[in-house]
């Protein structure tokens, strides 16, 4: 029987410009991962909370986080537009020159988040994985879905920070409510 390659394999059009998380489980999400240096770049990152304890806003964790992303995104020129961290994920909207400097900084972002989520810099985890899945990245193509994500992203701050959870978000939300998101 003739062994099966993945050189070929054609990705779904509805996910040509995705790759990671829940869709690498299929064949959908199995191709090289789409990056872009002239579009933004939605990642999530997703927390497997029984490895990681109190989960991603404790203090220590948040301005870890926060001192993580910075760092890095100064070390290999990435621009972070927007970024919001919840207890079991994270969405940040960056930018950047280089495929290679994207490439980098996703793999040491989550490198350096695993390593200091569960302190294994002398140490060996013995544990559960850190990450759920790997990290899922969508290059946003247009003014219209780059303006939904980064909605999309202020919301999910918004109820981190405590406004009710809604089942419709943002297909509910009138312009005034919009505004009142970015206020």
């Amino acid at each position: 029987m003739k062994q099966q390659t993945f050189s070929n394999l054609q990705t779904h059009w509805k996910f040509r410009h995705c790759h990671g998380g829940t869709l690498r489980t299929s064949s959908k999400g199995r191709g090289a991962r789409p990056l872009s240096s002239k579009d933004p770049i939605h990642l999530v990152f997703k927390v497997n909370m029984t490895a990681v304890s109190k989960g991603l806003r404790s203090p220590r964790n948040f301005s870890l986080l926060n001192i993580l992303l910075k760092k890095y995104a100064r070390k290999f020129f990435v621009k972070i537009e927007q970024f919001s961290i919840q207890s079991d994920h994270i969405h940040i909207l960056v930018r950047g020159s280089r495929r290679s400097a994207i490439q980098s900084f996703l793999r040491v972002v989550a490198g350096q988040f695993a390593q200091c989520l569960t302190d294994t810099f002398t140490k060996r985890h013995e544990g559960e994985r850190v990450w759920k899945h790997r990290p899922f990245t969508r290059v946003i193509r247009g003014f219209k879905p780059y303006k939904v994500v980064r909605d999309y992203i202020q919301l999910n701050e918004m109820e981190a920070l405590g406004r009710m959870y809604s089942k419709t978000r943002l297909r509910g939300m009138s312009p005034e409510e919009l505004r009142e998101l970015w206020a």
